[in-house]
């Protein structure tokens, strides 16, 4: 969001200083007619004193209205001297045959004493359509500072209205609706969260409706064989067989028990990954621990390259790759390799075993919840590897699975960006 303020900023600042400009020079043109004040007193004068020194008032009305009378903004009028309210200095100056000017903000006012002991009263009216062209040019400046402010906000104001409509259709259940991101950058992030928070609540809907499908099909075995070995608990008068049917029954609900356990840490796992912390750790020695520590040698290593650093949780990250080797070795014969290389700006990390390899058309749906290519021969519940899918997206890589050429089983390849 604060793309937009700085951009709202800019333009608010580019169009004021703009804007500025243009009425600078207009106002310079007004200041010129001020100058015109000065112009028209300073060819006037010399006229006046003219008048003021003629004896014959015929002469003077014709000789005024032929030059001075024209302008309408100017005006002569003769007062007796003592009928006139001067102030006595200004009085004397008139007696001294000095003009008097007097000037209000509306008039210029020059008196001058005729032969006859008159007063001869010039007055020049300012322009009053000066005052009305400032408020014009004012109103005009905010006028096109709005219009300008409008241009710029009309395709953000679109852009939040398509943001409304889409998170419309999201609330409505409409989960795969997402925001064409435009070409506006200072709203671009908002748009990217929002196509992120999306993705988000669409994974977690994906998931429900997984652990939802997953438990239905999941615990109607055990409860069909619980339901059984009840029915012949109380059936039956041989304590053996009473013993043996409890053994199963408990053994059953052990499952269950473990089944949910699962299930529940499956569903937390998305808000867990959310509140860690990656650090940036060395990918080459987080193997090297792991395949140590927790494999205790049934674990071949090769790794290339000296330093991988990526950003990861290292918890979660060896959670991941931890639920792909035991993958392998569970579904392998004898043999698990582990690679790291480089490949461009992504670490490639590749666990192999020789085993009977997985189907090509099972091998998108191994990353699912609850899905085992082989119930009968290995135990578990088939999250293992959807725990390492979830994890590895969650940092921004990608797991993918195939066949190893070398070992002649599965393949399972992980990239993670580099730092």
């Amino acid at each position: 969001m604060w793309r937009f303020v700085v951009a709202l900023v800019s333009v608010l600042l580019i169009a004021s200083i703009a804007l500025g400009q243009v009425f600078d020079v207009l106002y310079s043109s007004e200041e010129s007619a001020q100058s015109d004040v000065s112009e028209q007193l300073s060819l006037a004068l010399p006229l006046l004193e003219m008048m003021a020194s003629q004896e014959s008032q015929f002469v003077f009305d014709k000789q005024l209205q032929q030059t001075i009378l024209d302008n309408s903004n100017t005006s002569v009028r003769l007062h007796v001297m003592n009928e006139y309210p001067l102030p006595i200095q200004l009085q004397q100056q008139l007696q001294r045959q000095e003009p008097v000017f007097l000037e209000t903000q509306d008039h210029v006012k020059v008196h001058l004493l005729t032969n006859e002991q008159n007063i001869l009263v010039y007055q020049y009216d300012k322009r009053t359509e000066q005052d009305d062209y400032r408020l014009s040019l004012t109103l005009i400046f905010y006028l096109l500072l709005v219009i300008i402010l409008v241009l710029f906000l009309t395709p953000f104001v679109r852009r939040l209205m398509h943001l409304s409509d889409t998170a419309a259709k999201f609330g409505d259940g409409q989960l795969d609706v997402r925001l064409k991101v435009g070409t506006l950058w200072y709203i671009r992030d908002i748009e990217q969260s929002f196509n992120q928070m999306a993705n988000k609540i669409n994974l977690l809907m994906d998931d429900i409706k997984l652990l939802a499908g997953g438990l239905s099909h999941e615990l109607r075995t055990p409860l069909a064989r619980i339901r059984m070995g009840l029915d012949t608990i109380v059936e039956t008068q041989d304590e053996a067989l009473r013993a043996k049917y409890e053994a199963r029954v408990n053994q059953q609900l052990d499952d269950m028990e473990g089944l949910l356990i699962h299930m529940l840490d499956f569903a937390r796992l998305q808000h867990s990954l959310d509140e860690a912390n990656p650090q940036s750790l060395d990918l080459a020695v987080v193997l090297r621990n792991l395949v140590d520590v927790s494999f205790d040698g049934a674990v071949e290593l090769n790794i290339t390259p000296q330093q991988a650093f990526i950003s990861v949780d290292q918890r979660y990250f060896s959670m991941a790759i931890s639920n792909i080797i035991d993958n392998a070795l569970k579904y392998g014969h004898s043999r698990c390799l582990v690679t790291l290389y480089q490949d461009n700006s992504e670490f490639v990390v590749a666990i192999s075993d020789d085993g009977k390899g997985i189907d090509v058309r099972k091998l998108n749906d191994i990353f699912k919840p609850f899905v085992r290519l082989n119930r009968q021969h290995c135990a578990g519940f088939g999250i293992g590897l959807a725990f390492s899918a979830k994890i590895i997206t969650r940092y921004r890589g990608r797991v993918s699975a195939g066949a190893c050429s070398e070992l002649g089983g599965a393949c399972i390849t992980v990239r993670i960006p580099a730092l």
